[in-house]
């Protein structure tokens, strides 16, 4: 399931990204005309992503990734309700690059940690 939602994860980024560079260039090729509709689709894709993922999106664990997590989205969030009040691109910036980072960090923490969520050590196990 990691795989499915981490899949579902790098196609909004993907698409969110696209959105951005349209509106950023100045084309309006694509279906949103300005960074109020780039943050709101961020916001609602950012919804449905967390939707699917269920309790994976909990933290009830203690880790360095989660506490980061912990901190950014709130962050990410505050920057998409701004952009869609402000309809500034440089708050757009901000949100797309905490987007990046919390869809990279997530994408190699799930590689780094095992699904079991154990920690593996080389060396001996007894204590």
């Amino acid at each position: 399931m990691r795989i499915v939602r981490d899949v579902i994860a790098t196609l909004i980024v993907a698409a969110l990204a696209l959105l951005y560079v349209d509106v950023v260039g100045g084309s309006s090729i694509g279906p949103v005309a300005d960074a109020r509709g780039v943050a709101a689709s961020g916001l609602v894709l950012g919804l449905v992503a967390c939707a699917i993922a269920g309790e994976a999106v909990m933290v009830t664990k203690a880790g360095m990734w989660r506490t980061i997590a912990g901190v950014l989205v709130p962050v990410l969030v505050t920057a998409g309700i701004v952009t869609v009040i402000t309809n500034s691109t440089t708050v757009l910036a901000v949100f797309m690059a905490l987007l990046v980072v919390l869809w990279a960090g997530s994408t190699l923490h799930h590689l780094v940690i095992p699904a079991d969520g154990s920690m593996r050590r080389a060396g001996a196990t007894h204590s």
